[in-house]
């Protein structure tokens, strides 16, 4: 299965090169995007249904070797993601090299098209796998969340400065897919369902536009349900089946996105 991943040869070099040198050593080049063919071409070949997807905790490293055999398209996403998410916290820490500079590219500051790996594992649905589609929402959201006006710099914002623009327009069309995806999330019923979104949904609380981008869907009044019924359910005397419903440190990062959304209600 890995034969059908279709990597250059600098391409595979570049993914070996990570594993010895430090993280901002890779950042600074030109093929950083590799990652993110390499998560779709994995999705493409059919990542996400294989035993790798139903794992719910750490593995051993001999269990990682023998499910490298399995399930090797598996873990291949898993790595992207998992990298991806290095490269992003690295980025947001200030180490010189910011998110906006590495995902959006030209003059203009252009969303990179290599987005669209990480929407499609969302897109899977029930057949993708739960850390999967918990990573790749957050990274996409930490990705798009950077274009948004409301966060940029005044150098970012200015042509004529140093910084370089970021297009927000041509993260518009990602950030609605994104968004619709996370309410859609949360009218789910089961709390495996919620806890999916909420690392994306926290992300996109972090700016105005896409605060007002998820009221606009409705998102307000599926995230009050979850709150209303998960209150419900957590003061029951009967147990419930785990995951049939949002686990209290759910409830507390939904309230706190609610309140978060409180910062809007001058413009609502």
């Amino acid at each position: 299965p890995l034969s059908s991943l279709r990597l250059t040869a600098q391409e595979t070099a570049l993914l070996r090169m990570a594993e010895t040198n430090p993280i901002e050593y890779t950042l600074a080049d030109s093929r950083r995007g590799v990652l993110l063919k390499l998560l779709a071409e994995a999705s493409a070949a059919g990542s996400g249904t294989g035993t790798v997807s139903t794992l719910k905790q750490a593995c051993s490293q001999t269990k990682a070797q023998e499910l490298l055999e399995t399930d090797p398209l598996g873990v291949v996403t898993h790595y992207a993601l998992a990298k991806l998410h290095d490269i992003i916290t690295t980025l947001n820490s200030g180490s010189g090299v910011s998110v906006s500079t590495v995902f959006y590219v030209g003059k203009e500051g252009v969303l990179v098209d290599q987005w669209k790996a990480l929407l499609r594992i969302l897109n899977k649905g029930g057949k993708g796998d739960v850390y999967a589609q918990t990573s790749a929402a957050l990274c996409l959201a930490q990705i798009l969340v950077t274009s948004c006006p409301s966060l940029q710099t005044g150098a970012e914002k200015d042509p004529m400065g140093k910084g370089r623009p970021t297009s927000y327009a041509s993260a518009v069309e990602p950030l609605e897919a994104l968004t619709a995806w996370v309410v859609t999330q949360l009218k789910g019923a089961s709390g495996t369902s919620v806890g999916i979104c909420i690392p994306a949904l926290t992300a996109l609380m972090g700016a105005a536009e896409t605060r007002l981008l998820f009221v606009s869907n409705g998102g307000v009044k599926y995230l009050c349900r979850q709150l209303r019924v998960g209150g419900k359910r957590s003061g029951s005397e009967q147990p419930l089946p785990t995951g049939a419903s949002a686990s209290v440190q759910q409830l507390y990062e939904l309230s706190f996105c609610l309140w978060t959304l409180t910062y809007e209600l001058s413009n609502s």
